[in-house]
């Protein structure tokens, strides 16, 4: 099971800092900045594809920045597709002039969609992911490898009623 985790490029320290708290609870995740494939290809929209698919949840970084965006909204759409446990991570950006008054309208005015699934605001709310992400892992039963990857998933456990439950654990959660 892996994270894969979807940012804008203007937001890739907040992805980097996500995928630092996953890497510290022995959670593999995609992060496209350290994949040498996403950086040497000509076809960027089949690894993508390929990377979710590999991956069992999916946490999509939304800030004022994603607006522009084209590519999160198609990474949250190929998880959907392929009945990933997905969660946003809304959150104000480095900059300095964001207002907590425009964090508050990033989350206010999330699109519709996005509250389908669980909205992460805060280290305490990633903690709560990461909590329900080890259930999810022994509800799949599988075990790490030396390389702290894990074996392969039946397609049986990737349904769209196993991502509804754990969204629905995970929102409890919050």
């Amino acid at each position: 099971m892996s994270v894969f985790i979807s940012y804008r490029h203007t937001d890739r320290n907040i992805a980097i800092a996500i995928a630092s708290k996953l890497s510290i609870n022995n959670i593999h995740y995609y992060l496209d900045v350290i994949d040498e494939e996403s950086r040497s290809t000509d076809n960027i929209t089949e690894v993508i594809t390929k990377n979710i698919k590999k991956s069992t949840h999916l946490i999509a970084v939304i800030s004022i920045n994603t607006t522009g965006s084209w590519w999160v909204p198609f990474e949250i759409g190929e998880a959907t597709i392929a009945n990933r446990r997905i969660c946003s991570y809304a959150t104000k950006t480095n900059s300095p002039d964001l207002s907590l008054r425009s964090y508050r309208h990033i989350t206010n005015s999330l699109p519709e969609y996005l509250w389908k699934w669980p909205v992460l605001q805060s280290d305490e709310d990633l903690e709560a992911f990461i909590e329900q992400y080890k259930i999810d892992n022994t509800a799949f039963g599988l075990e790490e490898s030396r390389n702290n990857q894990f074996d392969s998933i039946s397609s049986n456990n990737l349904t769209k009623a196993g991502a509804d439950l754990f969204h629905q654990k995970l929102k409890n959660r919050l």
